[in-house]
């Protein structure tokens, strides 16, 4: 699999550690479930439609989806999350390591789904740009793709600078800060007698650079919610953005 992989990749570190999974353990189950039961709802999703869980992490919205009957195939950066994900596979269900700036399967999937904020990690805007042409590459005709993305201008306005957590025997030093259009996350861990440092760094993108970027890949906008419920989408007081974007 080819990988662009550099060092200044924040990513390719960070989710292959445990350290990440951690501090991420407490994600809303019940809230992702019913977000992917909207989402399937609303564009009437057939049970042989293939569906694409691009950034998988350890692959529970791909498990959900099988449970629930759907094709699914998952893909993520971090090989130790495919390593996880592969023991959960059937002949319905599939993990692979993946880089989401190539294409993976031209004309494939009927929807593409890339979920609480799995994008923006790149510094360069033809890295996002690759990765939408590779979206749309790998989509059917009148496939969709859905990304959920977070507010950046409310994330601006509400930076917590810094935060301390303990967790399993294991204390975070968590700072943010905002680098030009870059939120930078400095994780400062101590394990025992070890202290390590890990970044997480999401460029703050609107709805405008989203429009840009499905305009270059040739999809079509054709809706946008503002939270897990698919309420109207309001960049003042929604608590997501979430594209549904079409290729014609």
């Amino acid at each position: 699999m080819e990988k662009h992989r550099t060092g200044s990749e924040w990513f390719a570190d960070w989710f292959d550690s445990d350290y990440y999974h951690i501090l991420y353990q407490h994600r809303d189950d019940v809230e992702a479930a019913q977000f992917l039961d909207n989402l399937i709802a609303h564009l009437d999703v057939d049970r042989e439609d293939q569906i694409l869980d691009l950034a998988c992490g350890k692959g529970r919205h791909s498990q959900y989806l099988n449970d629930r009957g759907f094709n699914v195939i998952g893909l993520d950066y971090s090989s130790s999350n495919i390593i996880h994900c592969k023991e959960f596979e059937n002949d319905r269900l599939h993990f692979y390591e993946h880089d989401m700036r190539n294409s993976f399967r031209p004309n494939s999937f009927d929807l593409t789904l890339n979920l609480f904020t799995s994008f923006g990690y790149f510094d360069n805007e033809e890295d996002n740009c690759s990765t939408i042409k590779s979206i749309a590459k790998d989509l059917k005709k009148g496939g969709h793709v859905v990304i959920d993305f977070l507010i950046s201008v409310s994330v601006i306005n509400n930076i917590v600078e810094e935060e301390d957590k303990n967790i399993d025997g294991l204390h975070f030093n968590i700072t943010k800060k905002l680098d030009h259009k870059t939120l930078v996350k400095t994780i400062d861990i101590t394990d025992k007698q070890d202290k390590l440092t890990f970044q997480e760094r999401v460029t703050m993108l609107t709805l405008e650079n989203f429009k840009t970027y499905f305009k270059i890949a040739g999809l079509e906008l054709i809706s946008t919610f503002g939270d897990y419920s698919l309420n109207v989408y309001n960049e003042s007081d929604s608590e997501r953005l979430i594209l549904i974007a079409r290729k014609p």
